[in-house]
């Protein structure tokens, strides 16, 4: 991903002229030739998340419970070192911040996990601090990472199966886009981070 397709991610406002595109020698957009005002406003946007690292960058948020009181996000966290990861919060708790390999984990076992609990029987998978298992209660289920851990009903599971094919694919996207994200942070944390000289 370059940095044009970054700032595109930011839909202009109605009435609002569309950008130009310049092509490099590929055809492809030229990053080198973006207009500045249109390059300021994204790096304005970058640097208010640099300035406080518990903010996360690009987020894309999708909602489990159908009253929106728990969701999943992906994101980048600067806190991480900019790591994608999925976010799986709900009201007056801790999120769940699962890497790929543990959103992975969870895709897998989910439709397994809904079975279990449409029977009433136990089902318990685990990878590594990662851990996902039916609970005492009626179609109640708890998904743990560490000690940390959020509860989920046999509906916000199965509303979570539905999309979580989406929520993957936004996690490989993210993966693949990581080095360009970094690059174009680390532009935007340079042209925000100026330090006028001492007089002498």
């Amino acid at each position: 991903m370059s940095a044009r397709k970054l700032q595109c991610l930011r839909l202009p406002r109605q009435g609002a002229s569309l950008p130009l595109i310049y092509e490099d020698e590929s055809g492809g957009p030229d990053p080198r030739r973006v207009q500045a005002p249109e390059l300021n406003t994204c790096l304005d946007a970058v640097a208010t998340t640099l300035s406080n690292p518990n903010r996360a960058l690009l987020r894309r948020v999708f909602f489990v419970a159908e009253d929106k009181s728990k969701y999943v996000s992906v994101a980048y966290y600067p806190a991480r070192g900019y790591q994608p990861l999925a976010e799986f919060g709900v009201a007056k708790k801790l999120p769940l911040l699962l890497n790929d390999e543990q959103l992975r984990t969870m895709a897998e076992n989910i439709a397994a996990l809904c079975d279990a609990l449409s029977t009433n029987e136990h089902y318990m998978k685990k990878n590594g601090d990662f851990r996902m298992n039916t609970t005492g209660s009626y179609r109640v289920a708890r998904v743990y990472l560490g000690k940390q851990y959020m509860t989920f009903t046999y509906e916000d599971l199965r509303n979570l199966a539905y999309i979580m094919y989406i929520i993957q694919y936004q996690m490989t996207f993210y993966m693949a886009a990581i080095t360009d994200v970094v690059a174009y942070i680390d532009t935007a944390h340079s042209s925000t981070t100026y330090v006028e000289p001492p007089y002498c």
